[in-house]
Formats: structure tokens, sequence, C-alpha cells
């Protein structure tokens, strides 16, 4: 039976679901990298360069942890995963990027994922994978289709953003963690922080508690321009947790050096700073950020919000 390594990093947070079911229907064995550490990050810093971001250097070390466990590693290539919306440019070359750092060190298996322009490219990748794991088209092509269904139940059920019709908790605060998911659910990149906020009995928002429709319609004023996914996902989540002041505050993780955010973190704030909003602290992490200046941050920060 063939073996599929899964890196958990980048995009693996928001659709871990679609491909560990996929390749269980094509009767796959999966082996998804640990959690992420100290010794693979250690392996990402070691194999990318220094201008690459965190959440990539990290996804290197995942990859490179999986090396001598698996057959294949399963890196799929993101362009645009919806019409007007087209991903960092990183995940437009992550299986060949990963290649090249790595010298070839790992067989890689990747699908082009490319919606806004040419969609078919995903079927054509699918009849490539099916050549290299010797199986049928139709199988492949059903495999992908029974994932995909479990996969938006999955995530029709986290989308239980209800603040409409809802009368804040004056006594408990609560507040926004807004970042790439690759940042906000990996504990290590994060410090723990949702964690650490959890202990304290603070109520916790993140952009997978509201549905797409409302975060596209409130990312004014790019709805239906070319935009980034992850750039609709942050601008439609704040505004929409500030609308309808549903939180006292938002934390924004981000990773040094990420280009899309640095746009993205200016259009909220040229924002907020232009109507009485809420607070906003930056927390920007990269190898070296050490946990106790972290920890000091949002301590002030909750000091300020409640």
């Amino acid at each position: 039976m063939i073996t599929i390594g899964l890196p958990r990093g980048l995009y693996y947070f928001k659709h871990y679901v679609l491909w560990e079911e996929f390749f269980r229907n094509l009767g796959c064995d999966i082996v998804v990298s640990d959690e992420t550490n100290k010794h693979i990050l250690d392996m990402g810093v070691k194999y990318c360069s220094n201008e690459t971001c965190l959440p990539v250097k990290v996804f290197h070390g995942h990859v490179m942890s999986l090396k001598d466990k698996v057959d294949y590693i399963f890196i799929p290539r993101y362009i645009s995963v919806d019409k007007n919306e087209y991903t960092c440019p990183n995940f437009c070359g992550l299986p060949d990027m990963t290649a090249l750092n790595l010298k070839n060190q790992v067989k890689i298996l990747d699908i082009n994922v490319h919606i806004d322009m040419f969609p078919y490219l995903i079927l054509k990748s699918l009849k490539e994978l099916g050549k290299v794991l010797n199986l049928e088209y139709s199988y492949v092509v059903n495999a992908l289709k029974e994932a995909y269904l479990v996969f938006t139940k999955k995530q029709e059920s986290s989308n239980n953003f209800e603040p409409f019709n809802s009368i804040k908790d004056k006594t408990k605060i609560s507040l926004s963690i807004l970042g790439h998911p690759y940042m906000i659910y990996d504990s290590y990149l994060s410090m723990k922080l949702i964690e650490k906020l959890n202990k304290r009995n603070i109520s916790i928002y993140t952009p997978d508690n509201i549905d797409n429709i409302t975060k596209r319609i409130n990312a004014y004023p790019f709805q239906g321009k070319i935009f980034w996914d992850i750039g609709f996902e942050l601008l439609g989540s704040a505004f929409t947790f500030t609308s309808n002041e549903v939180v006292d505050g938002i934390i924004y993780l981000t990773p040094f050096a990420c280009g899309v955010d640095a746009f993205i973190l200016e259009f909220i704030q040229r924002r907020f700073k232009s109507s009485d909003s809420l607070p906003i602290l930056k927390l920007t992490v990269d190898e070296h950020t050490g946990e106790a200046g972290f920890d000091t941050r949002v301590e002030a920060f909750l000091d300020m919000v409640g």
C-alpha cells in the first residue's frame, strides 16, 4: 500500500479534511507530520533562504520530517481557490521550491488548483496523479468529489458566528484572532495564544467562524476585484466583527516578511483610524521571537481592552 505524507503546514490547516479524505478514498495510508516543534523549525531554517517567510520555512521542516516515513509527499500547487482570488506567490511555486531547496531528497505529488483562470488543470493533475499511483482516472476523480462533499459539510458546521441577534456579555472579554490559518492554529508559531486566552475565559472568534459569503461582502472596497484569498478572509472578518460590536479588540498574528499581511494590515488600520473602532494588537513572529516578550505584549493589550 502506498503511503502519502501530508506536511502539517500552510494550507494543511485549511484543507486537511479534503486531502486526508481524498487519499483515504484512494486506499492510501496517510502520515501527517508532527506538530511544529523546535527541531522542525530548525530544519526548515536550514533548508530555506533568510528571505523566506517563517511559515514556508516551517513547511520545509515538516517535509523533511516525513522524508523517510512515506513513499510520496503531497504538496498541492495553489494558484487560485475561487474566482478573482489568488494565493501568495510562494504557494504557486511551492512544489518546485520545495524540491529545489531539499535537492530532490523527497518524491513529491502535486495537484494544480487554479479555479479562476484554468479550473481544468485540476483534472489534468488528477490524471497525472492516477498514473503515478497506478489508478484509473475516473476512480481518482470520484475520490476527490466524495472528499469535497465531506470537506464542505465540515466547513459549513464551523461557521457558527451569530452576532446579529445576540447580546454581548459585557462581563466577559471577547477577542478576534486574525491571521493566516497556519499562524493561528499552529500552536508553536502562535505561542499557544488561543490556549492561553481560553485559560483566561476569553471568548475567541477567528475567520473560520464567519461564512465565506459574509466575509467577501464585508471586504469593502475589494468585492468583485482580483485580490488575495487570505486578504478577503482577513479584511471581511475584521470588518464583520467591528460592525457587529461583538469583540472588544483584535489580535493580528503575522509572520515577519509577509508581503500580503503588509497590505492587509494597512487596509485594516486605515479603516480603524477613520472611525471610533476597535483596538488592534499586531504581533509579528519569526524564528527568533521569544515567548516572554510575546506574552508581555498580550498581557498589556488585555489590560487595555479589559
